[in-house]
């Protein structure tokens, strides 16, 4: 079984429902594979808010949005509590 690092950012590919969600949120960091399931293609495409809402967004709830990268992007305190429920 692979091991899941809860701080690293994820999304569960293979549940995904292709909702469209989270590409419609930020299609340079969400992206599709060939049976249009969504993973995380380019954590640099995007903000820790863009984990967030794609997370809050997600109908479901396969997006874990981990730990911030950038510690200096604003509201980091509240971006992380709307994200424990996802972790």
């Amino acid at each position: 079984a692979e091991e899941i690092n809860p701080d690293e950012p994820r999304i569960e590919t293979l549940r995904c429902t292709t909702c469209n969600e989270c590409t419609q949120a930020n299609p340079k960091m969400f992206v599709y594979n060939d049976n249009k399931q969504a993973y995380i293609a380019d954590l640099d495409a995007g903000t820790y808010l863009n984990l967030v809402e794609a997370a809050e967004r997600c109908q479901v709830s396969i997006i874990h949005p981990g730990k911030p990268r950038n510690q200096n992007e604003a509201g980091l305190d509240a971006l992380m509590e709307r994200a424990k429920p996802f972790i």
